[in-house]
């Protein structure tokens, strides 16, 4: 039930954003080349951040793990837990601090909004979950259910930002590169 409220919330919160931005005056669209490029840079900025995400719940299901077999002491699982807690707030943190250029089309800019939205509550709720690994009140469950629910925000965020690669002609329509490799010279 949770899930659906959180997925619902995440939803509203799309929808919503997606029409307050339509009053927003713009420049002109740039030339093809340069919405490419602003979308390539918008994703790779998000993969960044999602390769960060990534290697940091790992580390730290690892020190669950080796604090579980009685590899890590306390003092050193609450080093991680704190470590694991800092990068959630610095990807959330660095998350709302992507801009989206207003040069580009307004097709491809919701996209990246929508985009950048789900990506900001992703790590919102990555945080929340650090937030609680180490409180007595969220149980393992709790933690798993918040992962999880991220994880959905997650794909909702890459799902739109190749929505936006693909409408740019960066990818198509089965998310291979449409770049033209590179001839070899004889």
């Amino acid at each position: 039930m949770k899930k659906v409220l959180l997925i619902g919330t995440l939803m509203l919160t799309v929808i919503l954003s997606a029409c307050s931005n339509n009053n927003s005056t713009s420049s002109a669209p740039g030339s093809e080349e340069e919405v490419q490029e602003t979308v390539q840079n918008f994703y790779n900025e998000m993969s960044k951040l999602d390769e960060l995400g990534k290697s940091s719940l790992a580390e730290f299901n690892e020190a669950i793990a080796a604090y579980s077999a009685g590899e890590l002491s306390d003092r050193q699982l609450e080093k991680k837990i704190n470590e694991f807690q800092k990068t959630a707030t610095e990807l959330s943190n660095q998350a709302e601090k992507v801009k989206i250029s207003s040069s580009l089309p307004e097709d491809i800019r919701k996209l990246l909004d929508e985009s950048k939205i789900a990506f900001q509550s992703a790590y919102s709720l990555k945080e929340q979950a650090s937030q609680g690994a180490d409180s007595a009140e969220v149980t393992a469950e709790k933690f798993e259910e918040l992962n999880q629910n991220a994880d959905v925000a997650m794909l909702y965020g890459i799902s739109k930002l190749n929505e936006a690669r693909e409408a740019t002609g960066l990818i198509d329509a089965d998310g291979k590169s449409t770049a033209e490799p590179e001839k070899v010279q004889e």
